[in-house]
C-alpha cells in the first residue's frame, strides 16, 4: 500500500511552461480522497513550495532548497534546516560572483540575489512568489554577515560549463549536485531530497517502503533510491529512469496524473 507520494516541481508536478495543469489538481484530488498524501520535494524556496501546495492541493509538509529545509508550508515554519560551513559558503561566493553567473542564494529563511542575477532572473525565471521573496544586495557577502544569516544552498545556473565545479567540490563540508543539465547546486554536506524525505514521512507516521517519489533529473535520484516506489518522469534523465520501478510520461504530457493513476491502481483503489 503506497501511502505517501513525493513530487518534485520543476520537470515533474509542473508542465513546461511552469504551470500546475487542472488534470493534476484533480488527480492530487482523487489520491488525498483514496488516503494518499501528497507532498512536494523541490530545490526551490519554502515560499515557492508553499505557493504551489496550495494551489495542487497538497499536504502540508515540503521538503524545500534541495533537501535543506523541511517546511511546514501552513505556517512557512521551518521544522528542521541544514546550513553549510560558513567559510566553506563565503568561498564559495566568491568564486561565482562577478563571472556572470546567474545565482540564488538561500540564506537560511531569506533569498538573496547580487544585482546581475536579479535583473537576469526576472526575464528567465519569472516567478513572482520567489521575486517577491528576494532581497537584492550589492555586495551579497558583506549583506549576509551583517544580518547574522548563514549560506543553506548556491543555485548556479545559466552559464554552462562556467562554473568553478572543482574548486566548488574541494570546499570543506559542501556538495555538488544539479536540478537540470545546465545548472549547479551547492549544498551541505549529507543534504539531499532523500534524507530530508525520510523525515518528512516519519512526521506522518508513514515507512519509506510505503512511499513513492516522482522526479526527474540528479537531485531526485536520493528520494527515488529511499521510497519503496521510484517512479521516472518520461522527461527524466536515464540516471533516473534507471533507478525508476515505473516511467510514467513526460510533464508535457499529464505525467504527474499518470503517476498518481498508477499509484491508485498499484493501491487497488481505481
Amino acid at each position: 500500500m503506497i501511502r505517501l507520494i513525493a513530487f518534485d516541481l520543476d520537470g515533474t508536478l509542473l508542465d513546461p511552461a511552469g504551470e500546475i495543469t487542472p488534470e493534476t489538481v484533480r488527480a492530487i484530488a482523487r489520491a488525498r480522497e483514496n488516503g494518499v498524501r501528497v507532498v512536494i520535494a523541490t530545490g526551490r524556496s519554502d515560499r515557492e513550495a508553499a505557493d504551489f501546495a496550495r494551489r495542487a492541493g497538497c499536504d502540508g509538509l515540503a521538503v524545500c532548497v534541495g533537501g535543506a529545509v523541511l517546511t511546514d508550508t501552513a505556517t512557512l515554519e521551518q521544522l528542521r534546516r541544514w546550513d553549510m560551513p560558513w567559510e566553506s559558503g563565503r568561498r564559495a561566493l566568491e568564486l561565482c560572483l562577478g563571472r556572470g553567473i546567474e545565482l540564488m542564494l538561500f540564506a537560511g529563511d531569506r533569498i538573496v540575489l547580487d544585482p546581475f542575477s536579479s535583473q537576469s532572473l526576472r526575464r528567465t525565471f519569472p516567478f513572482p512568489v520567489f521575486h517577491e521573496a528576494a532581497v537584492v544586495a550589492e555586495d551579497p557577502i558583506a549583506y549576509l554577515e551583517q544580518n547574522g544569516l548563514p549560506l543553506t544552498k548556491i543555485h548556479a545556473d545559466q552559464k554552462p560549463g562556467g562554473y568553478p565545479r572543482e574548486e566548488l567540490a574541494a570546499l570543506p563540508g559542501v556538495e555538488l549536485t544539479a536540478s537540470n543539465g545546465r545548472d549547479c547546486e551547492v549544498i551541505p554536506a549529507g543534504v539531499s531530497k532523500g534524507r530530508a524525505l525520510a523525515l518528512l514521512a516519519a512526521l506522518y507516521g508513514v515507512p519509506l517502503a510505503e512511499c513513492a517519489a516522482v522526479g526527474d533529473n540528479e537531485n531526485d535520484l536520493s528520494m527515488l533510491e529511499a521510497v519503496g516506489t521510484p517512479i521516472a518522469m518520461g522527461n527524466a534523465t536515464q540516471a533516473v529512469k534507471r533507478a525508476a520501478k515505473y516511467v510514467c510520461a513526460s510533464n508535457g504530457q499529464e505525467g504527474a496524473a499518470s503517476a498518481i493513476r498508477y499509484i491508485l491502481e498499484q493501491n487497488g483503489t481505481i
